[in-house]
């Protein structure tokens, strides 16, 4: 076994001052994890065609399966063929489940390897070998795809770390040389999976590598719908689409699979055929929205309405909960704007978003003195978009005080702010600029802000076309205000 290995080995495994049988244990523990098997057959499941809420790499999935018939039929060479991409998106939405449908529509047998299973082989040298070893698996094949899970683990040149800067390096180097090097990957369809893509080296994402990107969303109501009867065997009853739809919102395919798991277990219990109602048992409850908060809810939207209507947005319309999870509220309402085909993207685009993205809180503080904290404390809530959007206008755009930008990813904003106390004070001025401006604008529209509400409370979603009649009805003495 010694005379086997290569000496860069035997120095890890041998340091000075440590027993022989440790260095041999080492040794064979590395060895061993280096020659498990990574790959597995297809078998019997679910196709693309099966599944539902895949969006746009469904469609990709189904297209590749279509090319690799005519590769393997002689019609078209490998250079023709997709075959590479990354699938990313929110845990439990399905991306492993999406390789191993892929790998049945294509009929290709699978090989499935991981960043964390690379790096567990051992030291640099075990993780290459360890890396090429799952590409030689999958070309062994003939024709194969090779799923690598957590891509993200592989790290980013981008990503400032002195430290590893260069082992960094080497892997990203190691694994672009298997992907697009000397030596091509004939009859490879490489797909990657990853949460977090903005974590990942560009050089991977370059044509010829895994080029096409495909977020997997968290599924809509209608999806989720399809999702759980593909996994129930039964669709839901029309009677209890709005309650299913509300139950389950914001659950991934992964959480509508354990559902129905539940609700099978409740069924098997009650020694009863599985219905739909015992998945609805199995679900989350709900409950009722105190009125209370349903006129905060109502004021909230009115005022996003009413502020982007007023700055020429086009709205779609507007609604509130009256039942929410008992275990955490996701949203108690929402304003649905249509996004512009070709916007002009100056500053004042810019402003003009901010102040419709504080026209709720605006609004709450017009009606109740106070605004609630509205989940601020997340990305995607109202105060989370303005403060980012306001930080990329002063800093990342060359819109603020000077035209020198910093381009840094979206995660790293708040590090931007925290670390430049000028870029923090400009976007703070930005903002309290932009929520006077937003309560101006409400200011001039107070009564068709409350009628606006009122109505909302009672019949829970309001179109655009009802909006405006309200604002027709209740002319301002100045129509538009420009910031």
């Amino acid at each position: 076994m010694i005379a086997s290995e290569s000496w860069t080995r035997l120095v890890y495994a041998f340091p000075p001052d440590r027993p022989v049988l440790a260095g041999l244990r080492r040794l064979r523990g590395t060895a061993e994890r280096l020659s498990v098997a990574t790959v597995t057959v297809a078998a019997t499941g679910p196709t693309l065609a099966d599944l539902a809420g895949l969006g746009a790499a469904r469609e990709w999935g189904l297209e590749l399966a279509r090319d690799l018939g005519d590769f393997k039929a002689g019609l078209i060479r490998w250079d023709d063929v997709d075959n590479g991409a990354l699938i990313s998106g929110p845990p439990g939405t399905g991306k492993t489940l999406f390789a191993e449908a892929l790998a049945r529509t294509c009929d290709l047998p699978i090989v499935v390897a991981s960043a964390a299973q690379w790096q567990s082989a051992g030291y640099l040298n075990d993780l290459l070998k360890a890396m090429r070893e799952s590409f030689r698996d999958a070309q062994s094949r003939g024709t194969a795809l090779l799923f690598i899970d957590e891509l993200d683990a592989i790290g980013s040149r981008a990503i400032n770390d002195s430290q590893n800067a260069d082992y960094k390096r080497q892997v990203i180097n190691g694994l672009l040389e298997l992907l697009d090097g000397f030596e091509r990957r004939t009859g490879i369809v490489v797909v990657g999976a990853t949460n977090h893509p903005e974590d990942i080296d560009l050089a991977i994402l370059r044509p010829g590598r895994l080029d096409r990107h495909f977020i997997i969303p968290l599924p809509d109501s209608t999806t989720r719908q399809q999702i759980f009867q593909f996994h129930a065997g039964f669709a839901v009853p029309e009677d209890y689409e709005n309650q299913f739809a509300r139950s389950t919102a914001g659950m991934s395919g992964a959480g509508l699979k354990q559902l129905v798991r539940d609700g099978r277990r409740i069924a098997r219990r009650s020694g009863t055929p599985f219905v739909f109602e015992h998945a609805l048992e199995a679900a989350k409850p709900l409950i009722d929205l105190p009125v209370e908060h349903m006129r905060v809810a109502a004021v909230h939207e009115a005022g996003h309405a009413i502020v982007g209507l007023e700055l020429g947005m086009e709205l779609e319309g507007i609604s509130i909960a009256d039942k929410v999870l008992a275990e955490g509220v996701l949203t108690l309402g929402g304003a649905l704007f249509t996004r512009q085909a070709f916007p002009m993207k100056t500053r004042s685009f810019y402003l003009d978003l901010i102040a419709m993205y504080l026209g709720g809180l605006a609004a709450e503080t017009m009606a109740f003195g106070q605004f609630t904290d509205s989940g601020a404390g997340d990305p995607s809530s109202d105060l989370g978009m303005a403060t980012a959007l306001a930080t990329k206008v002063e800093a990342c755009f060359g819109m603020g005080s000077t035209l020198a930008i910093d381009v840094v990813q979206d995660h790293d904003l708040g590090r931007l702010r925290a670390s430049d106390f000028r870029v923090r004070m400009a976007v703070s001025e930005l903002l309290d600029k932009e929520f006077k401006r937003a309560k101006e604008i409400l200011d001039l529209r107070r009564h068709a802000l409350h009628v606006i509400a009122d109505d909302l409370i009672k019949a829970r979603s309001m179109s655009a076309l009802k909006i405006k009649q309200i604002l027709g009805q209740k002319p301002c003495v100045s129509q538009t205000i420009k910031g």
